[in-house]
């Protein structure tokens, strides 16, 4: 579920962390060196250029990826398309699902459906993270899976406003750069609740196990975006999440297919579009960059 929260839902993550944290979001400095390469892709089509970029949720502060040409593309940009525009209303509404449907109902507790170890752990981890281990006992466990992602991730150095989509989102408003999105806020985060509760528990447990090597699950999904290395991207986090399949379809497979019409939308504009997606709904055989080469366009990697 990591991987998911890191690489695929975007902007999800903020919203919810905001029933837990306080965060001011603030820009790094574009002139530092930048240390990553992160990997982006064009289509071109007759007076139209459609780049894509893909995202990371939540990064290491020192991450300086910011400059070049994804700085150039910026620059030049005269629309910037995310999964969904975050706006404070958004970010209120998003409280207000996630609680509508985040919480178990008539007593149940997620005691009833995790061993005596794997919920002991979960206590641990969320005291560890300074979540009340009473609060999170009544949470479902789709939930308490982003609950625990995200507060271990800010523990290990892992910055909310450092996130890719984030940063851009700050730079897009501050110079009125028509900014608009994929998909609608509902159906987004109804990739993560609307599942059986035998799925959410499964990947609750895929969670409490990526948490006892955090600090390596970090830095290998962190190194593969950085170096825009997409063999080892797909290896460490995409070929994983596959062992859910629900998940992945509904997470991943599904919405990469209804955001193709919109895709094809802005590429038939006569201007300079960035996409900004995770990156997992660019790369791998089900991918969006597949898709519309399938299609018939023309995907050139130009980072």
């Amino acid at each position: 579920m990591m991987r998911v929260l890191l690489y695929s839902v975007k902007k999800i993550a903020h919203p919810l962390l905001l029933i837990l944290f306080v965060i001011n979001p603030i820009l790094a400095n574009a002139q530092e060196e930048l240390n990553a390469t992160p990997a982006l892709w064009l289509i071109e089509k007759e007076n139209s250029k459609t780049y894509f970029l893909g995202s990371i949720h939540l990064l290491p502060r020192e991450t300086k990826w910011y400059g070049g040409l994804i700085e150039e593309v910026i620059t030049k940009a005269d629309e910037v398309v995310f999964e969904v525009n975050m706006t404070p209303e958004k970010e209120a509404q998003a409280q207000r699902i996630t609680l509508e449907n985040g919480m178990l109902s008539g007593g149940d507790l997620l005691s009833n459906h995790l061993t005596e170890e794997e919920y002991s752990f979960l206590v641990e981890r969320a005291s560890a993270s300074g979540i009340p281990p009473t609060s999170i006992a009544s949470f479902k466990p789709w939930f308490a899976s982003i609950a625990l992602s995200v507060s271990a991730i800010i523990k290990e150095g892992w910055d909310p406003s450092s996130g890719v989509d984030k940063f851009i989102q700050k730079i897009a408003t501050d110079r009125n750069i028509r900014i608009s999105e994929l998909e609608t806020l509902e159906s987004q985060m109804q990739t993560l609740w609307d599942h059986p509760i035998e799925i959410q528990i499964e990947m609750l447990t895929d969670t409490l196990d990526q948490l006892r090597d955090i600090k390596g699950l970090t830095l290998d999904m962190v190194n593969s975006w950085a170096n825009g290395d997409i063999d080892q991207m797909e290896e460490t986090f995409l070929e994983p999440m596959k062992e859910q399949p629900e998940i992945f379809a509904k997470l991943v497979v599904e919405r990469n297919g209804n955001w193709i019409p919109v895709i094809e939308g802005l590429m038939n504009k006569d201007q300079t579009t960035l996409i900004v997606a995770g990156t997992a709904h660019f790369i791998g055989e089900d991918g969006v960059l597949r898709l519309l080469g399938d299609a018939g366009y023309n995907v050139k990697r130009v980072q």
